[in-house]
């Protein structure tokens, strides 16, 4: 089903669910979600709502019992609960919880306003060509035509397609898929001038959606979702849109209270929770690297050799490397680290 051909914001709304995608009702005319109940409204700051009471959209009375309340966090696929909810509005835009379905929406705005002076400002952290005439950067798409040209890649249009919608305000929203196994997040700017992402607990206005600015419009044919580009992805991690879980401090299965004082202690420490928690493929040059750094102690006379391989050799073998292999690294990088002790100096506390 084409959206932009449906007679109703309910059809639109069921297509989307459809897709697999989550929605929920926005008011008539506007992008703001709609509200359950009074109480879930404060109003404007020119007509406040006496009725307010302000509370955690996840424990809204509203979303218990199956009412359109905080946007996302009411967003369904439920077929039955969005007929009921478009039937109670009929008028009400579409909106689609990015993160609930595993979407990664490109927003690219075509606002005024003044671009940053400084044109590395544009695009923070990409190498861009120094040639870069004044008056050339417009809006969020001559910033997009930048990262494009620098990545030497292509978006849909001149590559794989995907949904793209065209904004009221003639901006453009590239529709991606999350990547299987990742989760993203909504930072305003972060990427460079004019260019967001709506993803996790933001969402998009869906494709047919009538707002009292104008109508968000599907480019082209396409109305399936592509995966998001390696190299997109790869720029959004770079600027903080990747959401990464905090990797739990590993505890050490070992004491090194008998492993000298003070830095000698600090230093021991240090170096075996790097090989513990080293990553795949980094492992044996991170156990060789300790290894080394530790030796240099041994041969200052600080540590003992016997106890440092040992150590060592849990650490490794916590961390995932085989028994074998860590003692070949492990021998290997005290003995070259035993060849240039540290000095006094070096290892002061």
């Amino acid at each position: 089903m084409n959206p932009d051909l449906a007679p109703s914001p309910r059809r639109v709304a069921l297509w989307a669910a459809a897709q697999g995608w989550y929605v929920h009702p926005l008011a008539p005319g506007s992008k703001v979600p709609v509200r359950g109940c009074d109480r879930c409204s404060a109003g404007s700051k020119e007509r406040p709502n006496p009725q307010h009471v302000p509370h955690d959209g996840h424990g809204c009375e509203c979303i218990a019992a199956g009412r359109p309340c905080h946007g996302v966090l009411a967003a369904t696929t439920d077929p039955d609960r969005i007929a009921s909810w478009w039937a109670r509005t009929p008028a009400a835009g579409v909106g689609v919880a990015a993160g609930p379905s595993g979407l990664v929406i490109f927003d690219v705005d075509c606002h005024s306003g003044q671009p940053p002076e400084d044109p590395a400002e544009l695009l923070p952290g990409v190498d861009l060509p120094n040639d870069i005439h004044p008056g050339s950067i417009i809006d969020g798409r001559d910033t997009l035509a930048l990262l494009v040209e620098a990545r030497r890649a292509a978006l849909p249009g001149c590559g794989p397609e995907t949904l793209t919608v065209r904004t009221p305000s003639g901006g453009v929203h590239y529709w991606f898929r999350a990547p299987a196994g990742t989760a993203w997040r909504p930072l305003a700017g972060a990427l460079g001038w004019q260019l967001d992402v709506r993803a996790g607990s933001s969402y998009a206005v869906a494709p047919g959606t009538v707002t009292r600015s104008g109508t968000y419009t599907a480019l082209g044919d396409c109305r399936t979702v592509a995966e998001l580009p390696v190299w997109l992805a790869r720029d959004l991690d770079r600027s903080g849109h990747r959401v990464r879980p905090e990797r739990p401090r590993t505890v050490l299965p070992w004491r090194t209270r008998s492993m000298g004082s003070g830095y000698a202690a600090a230093a021991v420490e240090a170096e075996l929770r790097a090989v513990a928690e080293a990553q795949p493929g980094t492992r044996n040059a991170t156990l060789n690297r300790a290894s080394f750094n530790l030796g240099t102690l041994c041969a200052a006379g600080r540590l003992d050799r016997g106890q440092l391989a040992d150590v060592l050799l849990d650490a490794a073998r916590h961390g995932g490397l085989s028994h074998r292999e860590a003692e070949a690294a492990i021998r290997s990088g005290l003995t070259a680290g035993e060849r240039n002790p540290r000095t006094h100096a070096g290892a002061a506390a």
